[in-house]
């Protein structure tokens, strides 16, 4: 049997998504900071709750601006140099599973 057909749609797709990799995994970590921001945010909180309101604030304030900010621009670079590795057959499976995984995240935290 010729999977020829199979092999040059998926290496299409494939083409399709390293064009775009730094927007899907841009995505998947946006995605997965809405699932685990609430859980990041209760972790400072518990950290710089006896502090002085003023600076409190502040720190709260700065971690939202800069912090997550940070977390995505140092984590989205990263994995989109290691999907880029990814060898173009199996590309589109792996994203799509970690789409499924996100989601199942997602599921599990009551989001869903």
């Amino acid at each position: 049997m010729d999977f020829s057909i199979v092999t040059e749609v998926i290496n299409n797709i494939s083409g399709w998504m390293k064009h775009s990799i730094n927007e899907i995994v841009l995505s998947m970590v946006a995605t997965l900071l809405v699932i685990y921001g609430n859980s990041l945010l209760l972790f400072i909180k518990q950290q710089i709750g006896s502090l002085k309101l003023f600076l409190r604030i502040t720190l709260f304030v700065a971690f939202c601006a800069f912090g997550f900010t940070f977390l995505t621009a140092i984590v989205t670079p990263y994995l989109s140099e290691q999907l880029a590795r990814i060898d173009s057959l199996w590309l589109p499976f792996i994203i799509v599973a970690t789409y499924y995984l996100i989601g199942l995240s997602a599921q599990r935290k009551g989001l869903l």
